[in-house]
């Protein structure tokens, strides 16, 4: 059996890939805002971005699929990484993202393999991506690329809506709200729901941060955009800073939303926790 790398080379490697990747970015990208909100296509600012993003999600799914046959790993693998971006546009009748940019495929591919299936080396790689550097470098990586996944499924919702003709647009609505709010929602956490067997699971309880934030994210964005006139990109780098500080600080995350959904529990008098379940027992 292949012996486990050094453990510790484990905090230097972690420091060297975080620095190394902040390094690029910083002497070689546009600049912080382009990074952010994923415009910088002069640098590989967006390919580091989105194999993090792929990387992160592979890691997180690790324990989960790692005793499924390989093929059956790999799409539960693909469906966490981009399931919202084959939900959200079929909604609107678009094609979806990962058949538009096909490089996406291939980084879920490799992040799945590297993670996996390299004797050594996954070990270690997923040891320097839990330490604390590496963690926080995808951690910001995954909040920019995911910002982007929201963005994208709000404005082809909107442009889509805009360009049907088939149906009379909205007698009493000047803009779509409805329509970029659910694929805004579904593009940042729609693979949660996949496969159809998890039904809606992932909202029962409503606390799910991945979840939140999904749904806030485009509420956020289109109301910045949409009613206060703030720029597009303007308000998508706010959206990335709240995915980003919400994922770097759990804690005072989860506070910060308990304070602000018992204010729209209190508000709105809806039932904010199931019932429980009561199994009737025959009597003997």
């Amino acid at each position: 059996m292949p012996q486990p790398l050094s453990r510790p080379l484990v905090p230097l490697v972690s420091w060297a890939l975080a620095a190394g990747v902040v390094a690029y970015l910083a002497t070689c990208s546009l600049g912080l805002f382009p990074v952010l909100t994923l415009t910088d296509r002069k640098s590989w600012a967006w390919e580091i971005t989105a194999f993090g993003f792929f990387l992160k999600v592979a890691q997180d799914n690790r324990k989960k699929v790692a005793d499924l046959y390989w093929a059956k790993a790999l799409v539960c693998n693909a469906i966490a990484a981009f399931g919202g971006g084959f939900l959200a546009p079929m909604i609107v009748g678009r094609t979806p993202v990962p058949l538009m940019e096909e490089t996406f495929v291939w980084m879920v591919v490799v992040t799945w393999y590297i993670t996996h299936n390299i004797p050594r080396f996954s070990d270690f790689l997923g040891d320097v991506l839990r330490e604390g550097p590496g963690q926080t470098m995808l951690i910001v990586l995954f909040g920019i690329f995911k910002t982007q996944q929201i963005v994208g499924a709000v404005e082809l919702a909107s442009k889509a809506v805009t360009a049907e003709e088939l149906v009379p647009k909205s007698a009493y609505f000047p803009f779509a709200v409805a329509g970029p709010l659910i694929c805004g929602f579904v593009g940042g956490c729609g693979g949660t729901f996949l496969p159809p067997s998890n039904g809606l699971a992932p909202i029962e309880q409503g606390k799910v941060w991945n979840i939140r934030a999904a749904f806030f994210a485009p509420l956020m964005y289109i109301i910045a955009t949409r009613f206060f006139g703030v720029e597009l990109l303007t308000a998508k780098l706010g959206i990335c800073l709240f995915r980003i500080a919400g994922d770097l600080l759990p804690s005072q995350r989860d506070a910060i939303m308990e304070s602000v959904t018992s204010v729209l529990y209190n508000g709105s008098n809806v039932r904010s926790t199931p019932l429980p379940t009561v199994v009737p027992v025959k009597k003997a």
